[in-house]
């Protein structure tokens, strides 16, 4: 049962995010509101606000309805070492990665996602990454913590890997199929570490690591091949 409301909560999740975030209607209030050049910023920060809402509290709600215990699903902080050397292994390795995949055309046309021209300023830039990570947390809660370890406990590690990363792999479809692709070992290699440690904790930050290089490495290729 809880398998299944996880399941149902990630497609719920998904559908609202998309269908909202995708509305040419809530993108011209804000363009109203903001005039074009502002709701630029805000139309992102909103988009992952509403990733936080449906992914995050919405989760958090129902854990809590169904008696469950947040640090069985990840919100703990063992295997401290463990947990380090891994964050620093692949927080290096996909920085590197964005270091030279940030420069390609496909990729500037997505990234940043926030479209001003840089230099940003010192502001937007702090928003930008805070609210990067607000996201991220809602969204590795989800997947690899509510999600994953409530299908463990109900049909066993590989079968919920599978699930996990099968619906991991889906919701990178609107992304294109080079970041669906990548979501397979990435989502595959997350899923392991966070069995491994108990924890979301190297899955949340890898992962702030990959989308904060991402946007820094795109400004600066931006401004040189732009």
């Amino acid at each position: 049962m809880n398998a299944t409301l996880s399941i149902a909560a990630l497609t719920f999740g998904f559908i609202c995010y998309h269908f909202i975030t995708q509305a040419p209607g809530v993108r011209l209030f804000f363009e109203k509101k903001w005039g074009e050049e502002s709701s630029k910023i805000y139309w992102i920060y909103f988009q992952r606000m509403t990733g936080v809402f449906f992914y995050g509290l919405i989760p958090v709600i129902l854990v809590f309805l169904q008696g469950l215990d947040f640090q069985a699903l990840g919100l703990s902080f063992q295997n401290f070492t463990t947990t380090l050397v891994w964050t620093a292994g692949l927080g290096a390795v996909v920085i590197l990665m964005n270091y030279f995949a940030a420069r390609t055309p496909d990729n500037l046309v997505m990234y940043p996602q926030i479209r001003v021209a840089p230099p940003w300023h010192s502001g937007l830039l702090i928003g930008s990454a805070l609210t990067w990570a607000a996201y991220l947390l809602a969204y590795e809660f989800l997947f690899r913590g509510y999600l994953l370890f409530t299908c463990v406990d109900e049909i066993g590690k590989w079968l919920a890997i599978t699930v996990n990363v099968s619906l991991y792999a889906l919701v990178h479809v609107p992304k294109g199929w080079k970041e669906t692709i990548g979501a397979v070992p990435l989502g595959l290699v997350l899923c392991l570490l966070t069995l491994q440690t108990d924890t979301i904790w190297i899955a949340f930050l890898v992962h702030v690591a990959m989308a904060w290089s991402n946007e820094w490495w795109s400004l600066w290729w931006g401004r040189r091949v732009g």
